[in-house]
């Protein structure tokens, strides 16, 4: 089932699942601070060894072909756990840490990914138009050096967060934001003679856009510069720093996340008229020409990837709300999941619960299987951690605002409704993001919670997807859950909100 060998597959499942549980809590959280760690790195002793040595017991060989390309490593059900800039800027910043110390605290974050039970991590990679690595298009990124005025490293991250992913056999992929750009102030802190800092001097003092570049606002806010997809130079140097990814790195996939065109800028025509202006295709109206652009960028990236081998997975993370998403960011995902040659995997981001008025769990998956029209592409639903404990400002209702804070049994009960949905069946599961599992935010007791009740269905939960009902019944029993008071339980909260549709409408389980 999975593209392993199969020994190492059981032997590896079998150590995750011995060191989960217990064990886990403070000896699982974020690796110790700097001071606390240097300490550490001076005090090695027997105990150290010996994690050594049961770290060597639990290596993962990566495998070769006979050419001695690599061969990627990936799952055919994911389980997946996003690993963001801040979840390792205070471990990457190498004028803090020694590469020997860094190594360790990699280790330890692939060590609790693993041991959570998760197959596949989302490697951030250029998250600003920056790079992790030392690149030939981009500058080195701050979370590696410490500001972008630095352009020298000591040690390459890219490759330790691989090795030590591997040694564990978890699939690991390149996780960019291909548009999204740094704010002014670190863009005009970056030394050296690059692209973007070059399209960046043609806007001038507090310009608007320049050819290839434009101001806009991110989804927390922050106003930051994004590059324009209309123009081929923008896309090329996209694409080569894919290509350089895939040349210099032993990646199972590429990732790509939900930046496209900021929702500020879609009323916004002044940023691309030239462009517009000087079109090649057949669109009518600025949204169609965007669109375009992205669909463009996007079939190149598709093809640079497969131009380094069939196996190595492309996949787009849009947001979950599809008709938000192709019409406020120009995210074409009607044309993307209805067609090849622009990805093998959509992780739509399904951050909205289970009462939300608009885009509930099982409104969205709704949306999406009527949309995933391409039976080869793949569809792995990201939910978050982000809203626990908080009130959701966008759910439209008092109650549905609400749920995230009066109820802590939200992931597990999304997670439940997907396996029970009448709609396609989903091809893994994964989670925004790492510090909600083991940093600082895993310590909220909304997040505890949540963790807490979803940890019976979690451990096989890629063998739970594709069984019925009553399959689905018994499993739940055997962990001490009853699936129909469950579903009862949250078809009464929706109603509650107003709404007159149940959910889970789960019959009377007959037992033997």
């Amino acid at each position: 089932m999975k593209r392993i060998t199969a020994f190492f597959l059981a032997l590896l499942m079998l150590l995750s699942f011995a060191a989960c549980g217990e064990e886990e809590g403070e000896s699982s959280s974020a690796p110790e601070s700097s001071a606390s760690q240097e300490s550490a790195e001076s005090t090695e002793g027997s105990e150290s060894t010996e994690s050594a040595e049961s770290s060597e017991e639990q290596t993962f060989e990566e495998q070769f072909d006979e050419d001695g390309s690599y061969i990627p490593l990936n799952y055919e059900d994911m389980k997946i756990m996003k690993l963001t800039q801040w979840d390792m800027c205070e471990g990457i910043v190498d004028s803090k840490h020694s590469e020997k110390l860094f190594r360790r605290k990699a280790k330890q974050t692939m060590e609790n990914i693993a041991e959570g039970g998760f197959n596949t991590v989302l490697l951030q990679i250029r998250p600003f138009a920056d790079s992790y690595y030392k690149s030939e298009y981009y500058p080195l990124s701050y979370f590696v050096t410490g500001s972008y005025g630095k352009q020298e490293v000591k040690y390459d991250v890219v490759s330790i967060f691989i090795e030590e992913a591997h040694k564990l056999g978890l699939s690991i992929h390149a996780w960019i934001n291909p548009m999204r750009c740094m704010t002014r102030a670190e863009i005009e802190s970056v030394t050296g003679d690059w692209a973007i800092t070059e399209w960046y001097s043609h806007m001038g003092d507090g310009g608007e856009y320049s050819e290839y570049m434009f101001a806009g606002t991110d989804a927390g806010g922050t106003s930051r510069l994004y590059l324009n997809p209309a123009y081929e130079e923008v896309r090329q140097l996209i694409i080569n720093g894919i290509d350089e990814i895939l040349t210099n790195y032993k990646v199972d996939g590429v990732f790509m996340d939900d930046y496209f065109y900021p929702e500020e800028v879609k009323s916004n025509t002044t940023i691309d008229a030239n462009a517009f202006a000087n079109r090649t295709d057949d669109s009518a109206f600025v949204f169609e020409f965007r669109c375009n652009n992205v669909n463009t960028l996007i079939r190149g990236i598709y093809a640079k990837v497969k131009e380094h081998g069939e196996d190595i997975i492309y996949g787009i993370s849009p947001n979950g709300h599809i008709t938000h998403a192709y019409g406020a960011e120009c995210a074409d995902i009607y044309t993307w999941c209805a067609n090849e040659g622009y990805c093998d995997i959509m992780y739509p981001q399904f951050y909205y619960g289970m009462l939300h008025g608009q885009v509930s769990i099982s409104e969205l998956m709704k949306q999406w299987d009527a949309v995933l029209v391409n039976e080869n592409i793949k569809l792995v639903p990201i939910l978050t951690l982000h809203k626990a404990g908080t009130t959701d400002t966008w759910a439209i209702n008092d109650d549905a605002k609400e749920e995230w804070k009066n109820y802590h049994d939200v992931l597990l009960m999304s997670m439940t409704y997907m396996l029970l949905s009448p709609y396609r069946d989903i091809d893994g599961i994964g989670f925004f993001c790492y510090q909600y599992f083991y940093g600082n935010e895993s310590k909220k007791a909304a997040v505890k919670a949540e963790l807490e009740n979803y940890a019976p269905i979690w451990e096989e939960y890629e063998e739970l997807i594709g069984l019925d009902v009553e399959e689905l019944a018994a499993y739940y029993e055997s962990v001490g859950l009853d699936l129909k008071a469950l579903g009862d339980q949250w078809d009464e909260r929706l109603v509650n909100t107003g709404r007159f549709e149940a959910m889970f409408n789960i019959p009377e389980i007959k037992g033997e």
